[in-house]
């Protein structure tokens, strides 16, 4: 495995921190605090796809996996956005909001998991 496609890899498993963080400040902490992660999630994508596509090579199954993972990031995103918008409420209370707001964080995340880790696995040298 190339150098950047390990690279990849590690920028995937930091948007998944990243975008994770960001759907649990958003369904479960102060407006204040939301407006803040927004900042930092895009800052940190943009630094993250400007690093990226400095990096020229790439391993065969990255090239591949970047289309899927890219799809199904921005269809579990809408999910998210969908929920935040119509089903999730202003001040939730209780513990089953919680555990919803948790469970749509990591489906929302979970294709940055899946192509870091799918990434990682192929690596020659473990």
């Amino acid at each position: 495995m190339r150098k950047s496609s390990r690279r990849g890899a590690r920028f995937y498993l930091g948007m998944w921190l990243g975008v994770a963080g960001y759907w649990l400040v958003t369904l479960l902490g102060p407006a204040t605090v939301e407006n803040y992660a927004t900042l930092a999630i895009g800052a940190l994508v943009v630094a993250g796809f400007l690093y990226i596509s400095r990096q020229r090579v790439y391993d065969r199954r990255h090239y591949r996996l970047t289309f899927s993972v890219t799809a199904a990031f921005v269809g579990t995103s809408v999910i998210g956005a969908l929920y935040n918008m119509f089903l999730h409420p202003q001040e939730p209370a209780g513990p089953g909001w919680v555990v919803a707001g948790v469970l749509v964080a990591l489906i929302a995340s979970a294709p940055l998991l899946y192509g870091a880790v799918r990434i990682f696995r192929t690596t020659d040298d473990r």
